[in-house]
């Protein structure tokens, strides 16, 4: 019997660059951003992962913050697709998200596009 896998899709959301938010409230409006996106991924027929709901509890994001990002980056290279979720209006505010997309870029990860099929 041979083993079908899902696409991994790789999905950036904001974090740090949320703006007009509590740095109290921080951590909760991104995880709901992330996982939000993530479950719009899913229906679509891939398998996400985020960085923000895998790590979050595990990093300091203030203290952290380039552990973080580093192992994001890490997390990325093992992914067959990228979704940057752009539709918030602080999305193109997130230093970590440009960080991820150049990445990808370098990479040569295809980013999902699920408005209208691949690439940007």
């Amino acid at each position: 019997m041979s083993k079908q896998t899902m696409r991994l899709v790789y999905v950036a959301t904001p974090y740090a660059g949320l703006r007009g938010v509590s740095e109290l409230n921080r951590p909760f409006l991104a995880k709901r951003i992330a996982r939000d996106t993530c479950k719009r991924v899913r229906e679509a027929g891939y398998m996400p992962i985020s960085p923000i709901l895998a790590f979050s509890e595990i990093f300091d994001e203030q203290k952290d913050r380039e552990q973080v990002l580093e192992a994001g980056l890490e997390l990325l290279s093992h992914c067959s697709y990228a979704y940057f979720y752009d539709l918030h209006p602080d999305s193109h505010l997130s230093e970590g998200m440009k960080k991820e997309r150049e990445y990808a870029r370098e990479l040569g990860i295809t980013e999902l596009d699920l408005d209208g099929g691949f690439g940007f």
